[in-house]
């Protein structure tokens, strides 16, 4: 479902993801577009940091992992920093993550999921929500990726799902972007 920019705030359950979301939206207005991410600065969201990643898309098409907090340490049962995608995703999963970071990028545009994972000798989904929002790189071009995930359950318990089922996606159109593409 498209939203727009201005409802974000009060669609994200989670608090890492309003401090997250505060900040690039804080520097989206200092910028007049979608920010740099040499302009992040961890100490507006210190408490997110835990849940914060940030992925990097690659000039071969592929994406890899710049940052990752303890969060998705704990989900992986390893630190994924510089893995890409193919090398943590399962084959069911990949396609739907890379789409989801494509259109990050490409449209360009901030994706809200609500999704459930399931994992394997689990009887119950595992349950998170993530936001992701577009950065851009030293020269200008959007390369990079600023998220949070948020689980309901242990992280810990998992070690990356095997299918996904996105009960809420929310894309959220970013004005500066709409009038660059036009």
């Amino acid at each position: 479902m498209i939203r727009t920019l201005d409802t974000l705030s009060a669609d994200l359950r989670a608090t890492s993801h309003r401090s997250v979301a505060e900040h690039w939206l804080d520097l989206y207005r200092r910028h007049d577009d979608i920010p740099p991410l040499s302009a992040l600065d961890p100490l507006h969201f210190p408490r997110a940091l835990v849940d914060a990643w940030i992925v990097d898309a690659e000039d071969d098409g592929r994406f890899r992992i710049h940052l990752a907090g303890e969060t998705l340490v704990r989900w992986y049962g390893r630190n994924p920093k510089g893995l890409h995608f193919e090398d943590i995703f399962s084959p069911a999963m990949l396609p739907v993550v890379i789409r989801q970071s494509r259109q990050v990028v490409q449209t360009p545009c901030i994706l809200y999921h609500q999704m459930q994972t399931t994992i394997p000798d689990w009887s119950v989904p595992a349950a998170f929500d993530r936001v992701a929002f577009p950065l851009r790189d030293a020269v200008g071009h959007i390369r990079h990726i600023l998220g949070a995930t948020v689980f309901a359950n242990d992280p810990s318990l998992g070690r990356g799902g095997e299918s996904t089922r996105i009960g809420v996606e929310y894309q959220y159109e970013i004005p500066a972007a709409l009038q660059a593409a036009s």
